[in-house]
């Protein structure tokens, strides 16, 4: 791999979601090589996360726009009151927990984005500095016409859309090992160019193994979360990252369309 071929944009979501995986982000930020983070304003660790990086000029700080709640343990409401965004929640005021649900009753997009600007006002009272937006469980996919929409928010609230950003992927890679091993051996792989990889850092701890659902256990959670945060800090990582001359990039440094 030459020097300075590869430029990494490294994000992680959820932030702001529970005090184990905001821990798990600021380790991967202040020893891994994370650049972008994510945060959940409907998150019940929104406070928590602030105090840890909040202030922390080297990272890019998304809006990480949330409308469904996909966890049976744990459900999020809106921050606008149910009745302000009716097409948006259940019988009980919650977000619906997948996008697919919006296929037989499409939501309104106005509400959505209503919903949006209360998220990311609350981010912005908190203390972070919101520079883009991205989308919990991509859920623009279920919305006719949605994409544009979120593009000219953005364009209108000063911040950067995250979806002209989100084309290259690392190349796919069936080397042994562990997951840490895969990603490092993509990185080999990979031509020169910009590529994209989103995380979601967490400890295999009883904290990450209470978020869980019918179709994604706890326990398989917590297992793919340990191993996301790892491909961000483990030694290995770094030093392929290092050694091969991977440029880290947040989103404002970065190129649109790669």
């Amino acid at each position: 791999m030459a020097v300075s071929t590869i430029s990494l944009i490294t994000r992680v979501d959820d932030y702001g979601n529970c005090e184990s995986h905001n821990l798990a982000i600021a380790e991967s930020v202040r020893h891994g090589i994370v650049r972008n983070v994510s945060v959940m304003a409907t998150g019940p660790a929104l406070e928590h996360a602030a105090a840890l990086l909040a202030g922390d000029q080297s990272i890019c700080f998304g809006l990480h726009a949330t409308m469904n709640a996909e966890w049976d343990t744990f459900r999020w409401k809106p921050l606008l009151a149910a009745e302000e965004v009716p097409t948006l929640v259940d019988e009980n005021g919650y977000f619906k927990q997948h996008p697919g649900l919006w296929l037989a009753a499409q939501p309104d997009i106005g509400q959505i984005l209503n919903e949006m600007k209360e998220q990311l006002d609350k981010l912005r009272a908190t203390g972070f500095l919101i520079s883009y937006a991205d989308t919990h469980m991509v859920f623009e996919w279920a919305v006719p016409g949605l994409d544009a929409a979120i593009d000219e928010w953005c364009a209108k609230e000063g911040l950067l859309s995250y979806r002209p950003y989100s084309g290259s992927r690392l190349p796919q890679t069936e080397a042994a090992g562990d997951p840490v091993d895969r990603f490092v051996d993509a990185l080999k792989q990979a031509q020169p160019g910009q590529y994209l990889i989103v995380g979601h850092p967490g400890y295999d701890d009883e904290e990450t193994r209470g978020w869980g659902n019918r179709d994604y256990p706890g326990e398989k959670v917590a297992q793919d979360r340990h191993w996301e945060r790892l491909m961000f800090t483990d030694s290995r990582a770094l030093e392929a990252v290092r050694s091969g001359g991977v440029k880290l990039l947040r989103y404002d440094e970065a190129n649109a369309e790669g």
